[in-house]
């Protein structure tokens, strides 16, 4: 048995987080209360059934649709595999009866044990494939009292925070099972500031999952809009999985979205050179790169036979054909899922920016599309031409923080521009003060 030092949150403590959360949002029935109090009731299993399909994801379209056995997408294996395990351990969870007492643990301590460890399996193999539910989180006491009572094999010791003010830390016992569950518990409760403390220590302690829990601490981090921390946790889990190529795709979104262009096509490109044809993410991938490549043409070349204008040129149809991929990319995507895939930023950016036309003097519209293009690349350009003032220079948040639970009636807060150089933004006050000390101050120019 080790110990280690850092502090990590307990089954119990994370529960009673969870608790506490739900009473914070929980209806009080009044005088002026409008709905219908007569029809409050227990969950049906056609409430089941609706909440299944609001929690439904894109790889459960393709058994609707009937074409699952369709792809080799690793992606979607992983998924319905992850699905199964987790489908059959709620089945053997169902048979063990409720409760937390000593004899009712001692009775079925290996069924606990046993299910805990696939529940675990199947979130480790796909977080999305695993539906977070009540009957989960007593399993998450009564598997946390047989650890603290039995002392298995492969337990290690930690220090827990006491939630009373003053008090001393406390020592208690986890095993792997019990730390993976509260990060299981907390990224389902969206609890993402808590999730982050305990992969950190997760992270620190079960080094042969470290690819896959910065994976999962990359996504609080993006949840909380922290561009930053994320992409530094993508580009860490890359170098111990390199043979996960969809965090290229990951990445190459983020550093779209703070306008970073040379990492955005260097990450997509890296992606689409060894991308499964049925990936669901390759079509976004590919009209990412024909903006960007639209981006980085060549401005200025005047003579048609220069080196510019050759550049330019080749730059024009590497766009070109990037789009027309994202096209055949998208047709092979609706005939596995049955629907087209989302009109998001990206892809309506790449259709606005390929469908511009040009008109002659005549008023006729041309048939090149290199002028409309060469217009298209301008604008383009501007829209990206100053990242620092895109995001926030210190974390890489796009929005304003004050912009938090304002409502949206009200016009957004824009970032907090730097009052000497106007070329960098911030999130927030505390963001501005930790940049400027750390890097900005050194850079600032009035």
């Amino acid at each position: 048995m080790t110990d280690a030092a850092p502090a990590v949150d307990t089954v119990a403590t994370t529960l009673e987080q969870t608790k506490l959360e739900d009473k914070a949002t929980e209806h009080v029935h009044g005088p002026d209360c409008k709905h219908d109090h007569e029809h409050d009731h227990e969950p049906t299993a056609e409430d089941a059934e609706k909440q299944q399909g609001q929690q439904r994801n894109d790889f459960d379209l393709l058994e609707i649709n009937g074409t699952r056995e369709k792809t080799t997408d690793p992606l979607v294996k992983n998924y319905f595999e992850a699905k199964e395990i987790f489908a059959k351990a709620m089945e053997r969870l169902n048979e063990i009866p409720e409760g937390a007492d000593k004899e009712l643990i001692e009775k079925h301590k290996d069924e606990i044990v046993s299910v805990t460890s696939d529940l675990m399996r199947a979130f480790l193999l796909d977080e999305k494939a695993c539906v977070m539910n009540q009957r989960i989180l007593k399993l998450a006491e009564q598997y946390e009292l047989y650890v603290q009572t039995y002392n298995p094999e492969g337990t290690s010791t930690a220090t827990v925070d006491s939630e009373e003010e003053g008090a001393e830390q406390q020592m208690t016992i986890y095993t792997r099972d019990s730390v993976i569950f509260v990060i299981m518990i907390l990224w389902n409760g969206q609890q993402f500031e808590h999730c982050i403390q305990t992969l950190t220590f997760a992270i620190q302690e079960f080094t042969q999952l470290k690819g896959r829990l910065l994976e999962l601490r990359a996504s609080c981090h993006m949840a909380l809009r922290n561009f930053k921390a994320c992409n530094e946790d993508l580009e860490e889990a890359l170098t111990c999985e390199p043979v996960n190529v969809d965090i290229h795709s990951t990445l190459g979104n983020v550093y779209y979205v703070i306008h970073e262009t040379l990492d955005a096509i260097h990450h997509f490109k890296e992606f689409v050179a060894v991308a499964h044809p049925d990936s669901r993410t390759l079509p976004n991938a590919y009209y990412a790169l024909s903006i960007l490549s639209l981006i980085a043409a060549p401005s200025g070349a005047t003579k048609k036979k220069s080196n510019q204008a050759l550049k330019q040129a080749a730059v024009l149809k590497d766009a070109q054909d990037y789009f027309q991929k994202a096209q055949i990319a998208d047709v092979r995507f609706k005939e596995l899922y049955g629907v087209p895939t989302g009109l998001n930023e990206i892809k309506r950016t790449a259709f606005q920016a390929f469908n511009m036309r040009t008109a002659s003097r005549s008023g006729v519209l041309s048939t090149d599309s290199t002028p409309a293009l060469l217009e298209a690349s301008e604008v383009l350009k501007k829209a990206f031409k100053n990242p620092g003032m895109s995001s926030c220079a210190n974390c890489g948040r796009a929005d304003n923080v004050a912009n938090e639970g304002r409502s949206h009636e009200l016009k957004p807060k824009p970032l907090l521009r730097c009052a000497k150089c106007s070329k960098v933004a911030y999130c927030s006050r505390p963001c501005q003060i930790t940049h400027w000390n750390s890097t900005h101050k050194n850079q600032c120019k009035k």
